[in-house]
């Protein structure tokens, strides 16, 4: 059992990496005022002996040692709780940070491991957990001090009774830990459970139009009903050892109370002991109760915090070959100009982009563009870095893309999707995400042509959109989310079907909007509308993940047959934009 905690411990130390100075003032404070309650039902037999014999003097100076160690008592318990306080901060903001952060580096394939639901739970209640852990540590370690200490003082009294506390101590312990393992077996179940549940119910919400027009209610509440009738299982197997263990030990510190006071009053029959001792051994004893109750709920406290630990220590030790690494190399006087040489990427066994070679110029728009499947998408995916390349090198500017520094990258490449995400804030706050200067903000509001709207609004900027900016238009959504974009001040973006679902007179406005953002951008659009390909400086068309064709609209009309079949096709939801595309 030690080792089984001293790995606990050693993986929590490893994962929280609590400050220093917390970690040794939360330790000392712990050690005073657990001390100060030890010395408390000394003075008290004190006063009961001092009383009895008539030694009032002894016996008011007794009181008022007991009243001192009341009072450190009282006041290291309130350092040990600020200083608790402050790690539990600590540790919450650091643990998030590396989760946060983590997620940034993640390829595809984190969430077919991590469910969604798991990381929502580590993030909302495991941090919470782990940062409650240091307090745990101390109070077990400084209760383990404590119990050491009541036998030895008892042992100087009499060693029967030192040997009743010793066996009522093991076997108190040992039934404890025993339900305790089982409550806690139960509990992990349940956890998995929970975590099957929201990640099932984050897609619901999701997916609630698609829920409610194909009738899949009455299968999903199915599907839900089966992780409840799981997780009630689970939790009443949990209950009855719970019950069982409640149970037990009581009858268990019955029993020992019992032979104590037998013991005690053979011992003041012939003459051994005082009363004095009696009640020092009394109080003892339901000190003894109350330390060995603290240390199994601490045990248990470690036990089920460590599943929180594995938990979160299981996304932060995500690894995959696929794992993205950046270089430290700074952006600095971006030209623009990317080339793809002989690369290659595929999802799962399909080879998505086939040996492509490519280079792309600034202060032109670049219009890329094929059936679905053909690589358009992941040729994006492998701009922002979101996977790695299996051969060849993407270079911008003669560098290698996985050279420049996560953040300065970062600031050099965004892009604008067709669905923008948009924060349940106000418009002013989605931009300060990107720049807070409000002068920038209207200047870059001004450039994509929604601040006159947004002037029109009672609250202007201050304006809440609701989740998913379902209190604007569409094409007003993506002109803000666009504008949060140029505060980027990126000098590559990348428009993904920005203009599929926009009605035609928006449409038109962001057509003429690339014409003025080529001036000073390299821009790169996947589009299936033959109008706006028209419009493009150039167009790559691609096929099976290679290059079919390359040139203007009037060039390739002519030759290209797989550009001349995009120009005739009309059935946009045909085409379809695919994640793996």
């Amino acid at each position: 059992m030690i080792k089984e905690y001293y790995q606990f411990i050693k993986e929590y130390l490893r994962l929280a990496r609590p400050r220093k100075d917390y970690l040794s003032i939360t330790f000392l404070t712990a050690i005073l005022y657990k001390g100060c309650a030890l010395l408390i039902p000394f003075f008290a037999s004190f006063i009961i002996k001092y009383a009895t014999i008539g030694d009032f003097n002894n016996t008011y100076l007794s009181v008022l040692f007991l009243g001192i160690a009341y009072l450190f008592y009282h006041l290291f318990l309130y350092s040990n709780y600020r200083i608790y306080g402050k790690n539990m901060q600590y540790c919450y903001t650091n643990l998030h940070t590396k989760i946060l952060n983590k997620l940034m580096t993640v390829d595809e394939n984190f969430t077919k491991k991590i469910s969604k639901g798991k990381l929502l739970n580590s993030i909302n209640s495991d941090v919470l957990d782990i940062g409650d852990m240091l307090d745990t540590l101390s109070e077990l370690l400084m209760t383990l001090i404590q119990v050491i200490a009541v036998f030895v003082v008892i042992s100087f009294f009499n060693i029967y009774l030192a040997l009743i506390f010793a066996i009522y101590a093991y076997i108190y312990i040992t039934s404890r830990n025993y339900y305790d393992k089982k409550v806690d077996e139960y509990y992990q179940k349940q956890k998995k459970n929970n975590d099957q549940y929201s990640s099932l119910f984050s897609q619901i919400l999701n997916g609630l139009q698609e829920i409610k027009t194909f009738h899949m209610l009455p299968k999903l509440h199915l599907k839900l009903n089966k992780i409840k009738k799981e997780y009630s299982k689970n939790y009443m197997t949990k209950r009855k050892y719970y019950v069982r263990r409640e149970n037990d030990v009581r009858f268990i510190t019955h029993t020992f109370s019992i032979l104590l006071y037998i013991l005690l009053v053979l011992l003041m029959i012939r003459g051994k002991i005082g009363v004095e001792i009696l009640v020092l051994v009394i109080g003892y004893f339901e000190s003894m109760i109350t330390y060995l109750d603290d240390i199994i709920e601490s045990s248990s406290t470690i036990r089920e915090v460590n599943v929180a630990v594995r938990r979160v220590d299981s996304i932060l030790k995500y690894r995959s070959k696929e794992m993205l690494t950046f270089g430290e190399e700074k952006a600095e006087n971006i030209k623009g100009i990317i080339e793809f040489e002989h690369v290659s990427f595929s999802y799962g066994n399909h080879k998505i982009v086939d040996n492509m070679n490519l280079k792309i110029m600034p202060k032109q728009i670049t219009a890329i563009v094929g059936q679905s499947g053909t690589g358009k998408t992941s040729i994006f995916n492998l701009l922002l870095r979101l996977y790695q390349v299996e051969e060849g090198t993407i270079l911008l500017d003669e560098k290698d893309i996985y050279e420049y520094s996560k953040l300065s990258y970062s600031s050099i490449v965004s892009v604008v999707n067709q669905k923008p995400f948009i924060f349940n804030m106000s418009i002013r706050k989605n931009l300060d995400f990107v720049d807070k200067d409000i002068a920038h903000q209207i200047e870059a509001c001004k450039r994509v042509g929604i601040h006159d709207f947004i002037s029109t609004l009672p609250d202007g900027y201050n304006t809440i959109l609701r989740e998913d900016a379902t209190n604007i238009s569409g094409g007003q959504k993506q002109l803000i989310s666009l504008a949060r974009t140029l505060l980027t001040k990126s000098k590559i973006l990348l428009f993904d079907e920005i203009t599929s679902s926009l009605d035609p007179e928006t449409a038109d406005h962001i057509t003429h909007l690339l014409k003025d953002l080529k001036k000073d951008h390299t821009i790169i659009m996947i589009t299936h509308k033959p109008d706006l390909m028209k419009r493009a400086d150039r167009i790559i068309v691609l096929h099976e993940g290679k290059i079919v064709g390359d040139g203007t609209h009037k060039e390739l009309i002519k030759n290209n047959t797989h550009y001349a079949w995009l120009q005739t096709r009309k059935s946009a939801s045909k085409m379809g934009v695919f994640d793996h595309d």
